[in-house]
């Protein structure tokens, strides 16, 4: 299943078009984080008002985004480092070839979408192919150009998917490694995120990334026990 998560959308009414565009394009799973839901809402949803009624509704991004395979942040702010060194977002269309079963995609606020801190959680960034001059689009827009490229998509289902949670467990592990091999500070937290976007659209199961956190694991321990023998600190 595929979650479409609204952070802080203020305007009610954007909340009753996702719902309805959701609808249209056979998407079920609404997840509602900090949004401003009123009887508004419901009436632009039409036929879709069962969507907002069974929306999960999150006290935390953070932990509900650790249970995730993938987490997918949108933004129309293609020209910038988006969400601290990812600098090219994918388009929709490319969206198609990495989403996978468990997923989740992320639609900001009205004004200013996601935050960098939001968007470091994901492991992938979308963003639409609009006019340079006008890049920015609405929402419920932006939320029924994505949809629509995703319909009818049937993601992988049964495998032992890594969830974001696995992921980050193995990201410290490597930043372990880095500052035991005086990998330079200043480019730690840059590696990180690229680690994490990295593993979570690489689709590995929770064998396969274990497997490479044990090979990092006992990599750190060896180089502990060199610097220990030969009193390097």
């Amino acid at each position: 299943m595929i979650d479409v998560v609204l952070v802080e959308v203020k305007i009610p009414e954007n909340i009753g078009f996702i719902a309805r565009v959701m609808k249209n394009f056979g998407f079920t799973s609404l997840v509602l984080y900090r949004c401003n839901v009123t009887k508004e809402s419901y009436i632009t949803a039409s036929h879709a008002q069962n969507i907002i009624k069974n929306a999960e509704i999150i006290e935390s991004l953070e932990e509900y985004l650790a249970e995730k395979s993938l987490a997918v942040a949108t933004t129309g702010m293609r020209a910038r480092n988006v969400g601290n060194y990812i600098r090219k977002a994918v388009t929709p269309k490319q969206l198609k070839e990495i989403i996978k079963e468990n997923s989740a995609i992320l639609f900001g606020r009205e004004d200013f979408g996601l935050f960098d801190e939001e968007i470091k959680l994901c492991n992938a960034v979308v963003s639409i192919p609009t006019s340079d001059e006008y890049p920015v689009m609405n929402v419920s827009h932006a939320a029924a150009v994505i949809l629509y490229e995703l319909s009818g998509l049937c993601p992988e289902s049964g495998r032992d998917s890594a969830l974001q949670k696995d992921i980050d467990v193995l990201v410290n592990y490597f930043e372990d490694l880095m500052r035991e091999v005086w990998y330079p500070e200043h480019r730690i937290e840059k590696s990180k995120v690229i680690l994490k976007r990295a593993f979570g659209k690489a689709a590995l199961t929770r064998h396969e990334l274990n497997h490479i956190a044990g090979i990092i694991r006992k990599s750190v321990l060896y180089v502990r026990n060199i610097k220990s023998t030969y009193g390097k600190e």
